[in-house]
């Protein structure tokens, strides 16, 4: 069997009284210290500059994707301009239909709730109001008629311009107007 070789320790302080001296003792400390600071220094130098190969990596690919977008971005402003010229065309056309359906629902609702026996000779609509002449063949008919104008939606103000009653036909013949909100 072979025998273990002794492991000798260098140690370059020399262990006299010097040794647990102040001077001897900061030296001693300083050059433990020292070691370990030196270590840890290296170990960060190398973290930063491993960590800049990693960085420079992620600004690059960042940098790759903004320019595709870019390129996207330009590729679609012929086709994004055609749109916004076709959107500014068509908001007089949804305004005119907006138009057109509101006068139509009032229209519509106005031929719902003329009675039997009611029949203008003259109808006039626009946005603030409406004219209407007619004959009702009964008081009753011109009762209901009146009464639901002023049920109507929207109706604010309702007057009887020229309103005659036909002894001889029992007929009703008149003149309305209408406010709307």
């Amino acid at each position: 069997m072979a025998t273990q070789q002794g492991v000798f320790q260098i140690n370059l302080i020399p262990k006299d009284s010097f040794e647990f001296s102040t001077l001897g003792k900061v030296l001693s400390w300083t050059t433990t210290t020292g070691r370990v600071l030196v270590v840890l220094t290296e170990f960060i130098v190398l973290l930063a500059f491993g960590s800049r190969f990693y960085f420079d990596k992620k600004v690059n690919d960042l940098t790759e994707e903004v320019s595709q977008k870019q390129v996207q971005i330009e590729a679609f402003a012929e086709t994004e301009n055609t749109m916004r010229k076709i959107l500014a065309k068509q908001v007089p056309i949804d305004n005119y239909l907006a138009k057109n359906i509101a006068f139509g629902k009032k229209y519509d609702g106005l031929a719902r709730l003329i009675p039997l026996g009611v029949h203008l000779t003259a109808l006039t609509i626009d946005e603030k109001g409406m004219v209407m002449n007619g004959e009702s063949v009964s008081e009753l008919g011109f009762a209901q008629l009146l009464k639901r104008l002023k049920k109507m939606e929207g109706v604010t103000n309702l007057s009887m311009n020229d309103t005659s009653f036909d002894q001889t036909l029992g007929s009703v013949k008149f003149n309305i107007q209408a406010s709307y909100r």
